[in-house]
This record gives C-alpha cells, structure tokens and sequence, in this order.
C-alpha cells in the first residue's frame, strides 16, 4: 500500500490484515467488520489495489468487480488513483453497517457490470466564472478561483455551501440556471449561503499575531477521480504573505456519495526556510448562529448551527462541522467574525481534516441535536477504524 493510499484508508475509518501468504486467483473474499455499537451508512470501504493485484491473476483497473455475499449481488465499485500520479492505490465500494456487524464481500477479476442510476458524486469545473464545485446526493460545495474575477472582484478562498433538497445531481443544472436563478429553491434546495470574503465553511489561512491571513483564489485545479464512490479535486494557491512569511498551499478535496463531509488535505509550503506553519481552519459566523465543539475523542470537532439567512427565500437550519485530529488541535478560537481551529503544521508536510455541512430541509437533520450526533458519530468512525481481513481460501 502507497503512503497515500494508507492515509486515505485511515482517515476513511480502516485497517487492513493480509494472511501470510497470497497465491494469485479468479476470486477472493474479504471480511470487514465494525466493532463500533453504533450504525455506519454508507461506509467506504477500501483494498490495497496491490492487494488486488496480488491477489487476482491479471487484475486491472476496468476489470474489477464486489458482490456482497449478504445482499447476494454485484455493488458499486471504484478503482481510484488518490494523488492523481497515474498509478491506481485502493479498490473502494460502500456498504451500510450495523453496529457490529460483519460483512463479506468476493472481488472477483470481471468487468464490473454494477452502475449508480444516478450520480451520487460529482466534481466540475465551471466556465466561465471559474468555480470548482463539487457535490454528494447529501450536499454541495464551491470554491472560487482567479477567473471570476473577469466578472466579480470577490476575493476569496473560503468554501461556499449548496444546500439540496434531492438526491440527484445540480451543479451543471444550477450552472445553466444563472447566478440569479440558484439563489432561489424552486424546490431542489439554493445556494442561500454567503461565504464573501472569509473561510466560509472550512477555508483554511495562516495564523499569526492572532489574525488570519487568507490565500486569494486558487490560481489552477485538477479533477484527480469523478465517481462513482468518490471525487478528488486539488486547488493551487499561489504565495501570499502572512506577516512576512510566504506561503503556498496545495489543498486536495475528497468526497464520498452518501457523506456530508469532505476529506480535506492541505500542504503548506514556506518560503526563506521557515519549517513551522501555524494555520487555522473555520466555519464564519451568521446571525442568530451557535458555536461548539468536543474534544472527547481522538478526533476533535467545531460546529456551527443556526438559522439560514432568509433573503432570497432561505429557509431551514444549517449545520457546518469540521474535525481534526485532537492532538492537531493547538486552541479554540472565537473572533468577530469566525470560529476557528488552530493548529499547526511543517512545511511540505500533509495536514488531515475533515468539514461538512448539513441542512434541516434535507431531511437528514431535524436539530442542532441531530448535527451534534452526527460530527460525534464520524469521529468515532475515524477513530475506530473498520477491521478489513483478506480471507484465507480452503487449498491454502
């Protein structure tokens, strides 16, 4: 398994143990068990593709498929290159997991014959106004780069938030709408929020002297994977300066279908030698909003919730979450105008977080209640792994 491989499968709550030896085959079978007391939808779940590949004769990306011995048919899967390098690093697909239950699941060497009716996850890059926008059946997500510029002087490099009300796919659609039109739910859900110029819902800026110094739009983009388990995307920013200190940062995006919250990892890079980089991650702050946050797992989170803003006919509850590492967590800070999760990082080196959001009028959240259980839910997730075995056959 890639260092990259192995962190995807980490960060997506798994470990996986090979048997001793491995003779290549047609077929072979994996079990993956969750030892949590506690339901986990739509878990990812992941296979070393050189485990694959050692494991089925002539394996190739195209020519893979699951069955899931429970539900005794083909399900979804996808072979992902999760840096964009052009060499494939896991086999993933999904399952819904009750508490501790196990599954198993053959992966044979066929062509895969299962497909999504409809796209579950999807990532575009929209011309002319120059936007990534990115989207599971649960909720969207854009970020603005230097293009929009041509047509609005928005300086920006905070995470704007497309609330849904269905589970079908609306970037391209909302994109052909217009600007005015996506502002307004004509029954699909809008983009009600405002992310102007700050972290909006999980932007990241360098911390120093108490003060945030935020990159300007992202200078270039690459779509690494488009479904139908999962999309990557990664953003370029060129240097700014955060009180003397140049800075770059590469900030890739990964999100499952089924999930409210991206895998995000940032690597910062300085100029002139410096090695320690203070950053912060943030949700902004809307009228009426309340903040939180848990540092009683591994896994610490910030939340937000609150009413959403109702000009243009906005309506219902908005929750945005983000999770970090607890140990990553250097403070908790409350300003005029954001909550923040300081933390710290070394130059060149990946920085794991996780943001999301959720929206009342989804139907997936009722209450504040429900978004706090949620953000709890996934840390235990990420801190209790699922525990994947390759099972041995009977002539070994």
């Amino acid at each position: 398994m890639t260092r990259v491989a192995s962190r995807f499968a980490a960060a997506l709550g798994m470990t996986l143990l090979l048997p001793a030896a491995a003779v290549a085959q047609s077929a072979f079978t994996i079990s993956a068990s969750n030892t949590l007391a506690i339901a986990r939808p739509a878990e990812t779940i992941s296979v070393p593709w050189s485990t694959v590949q050692r494991e089925l004769a002539g394996a190739r990306a195209g020519g893979v498929r699951v069955i899931s011995l429970g539900a005794g048919r083909e399900i979804v899967s996808q072979v992902v290159d999760d840096d964009g390098d052009g060499t494939m690093d896991e086999l993933i697909f999904q399952s819904d997991f009750s508490p501790n239950e196990v599954q198993r699941f053959t992966i044979e060497a066929a062509a895969a014959q299962a497909s999504y009716a409809k796209k579950r996850v999807y990532v575009a890059h929209e011309d002319p106004r120059d936007d990534v926008a990115w989207e599971s059946d649960r909720i969207a997500f854009r970020i603005y780069g230097q293009g929009l510029w041509k047509v609005d002087s928005l300086l920006s490099s905070g995470v704007d938030i497309w609330v849904k009300r269905v589970r079908d796919p609306i970037v391209d659609k909302w994109y052909k709408k217009g600007h005015d039109e996506y502002h307004h739910d004509n029954g699909e859900g809008a983009d009600f929020f405002d992310v102007g110029q700050s972290l909006g819902a999980g932007g990241t800026a360098i911390w120093k002297n108490d003060s945030l110094y935020r990159a300007w739009n992202f200078k270039r983009w690459k779509i690494i994977a488009n479904g139908p388990v999962r999309a990557i995307f990664e953003l370029y920013y060129q240097p700014w300066d955060a009180s003397g200190m140049r800075v770059t940062e590469v900030k890739r995006v990964a999100l499952d279908a089924g999930h409210n919250l991206n895998h995000v990892t940032s690597i910062f890079r300085a100029e002139n030698g410096v090695t320690e980089i203070p950053w912060a991650t943030g949700i902004v702050k809307r009228p009426s909003v309340v903040g939180s946050e848990s540092k009683a797992r591994p896994w610490a989170w910030l939340a937000e919730w609150g009413p959403i803003v109702p000009k243009d006919g906005g309506h219902g509850d908005l929750g945005i979450g983000i999770l970090m590492p607890r140990t990553s967590v250097d403070d908790w800070k409350e300003t005029s105008d954001h909550y923040l999760a300081i933390s710290h990082t070394k130059s060149g080196q990946p920085a794991d977080y996780w943001i999301g959001a959720g929206w009342t009028d989804s139907g997936d959240f009722r209450d504040v209640q429900d978004w706090w259980n949620y953000l709890d839910h996934w840390a235990q997730r990420l801190s209790t792994p699922l525990k994947v075995t390759v099972d041995a056959p009977s002539h070994r």
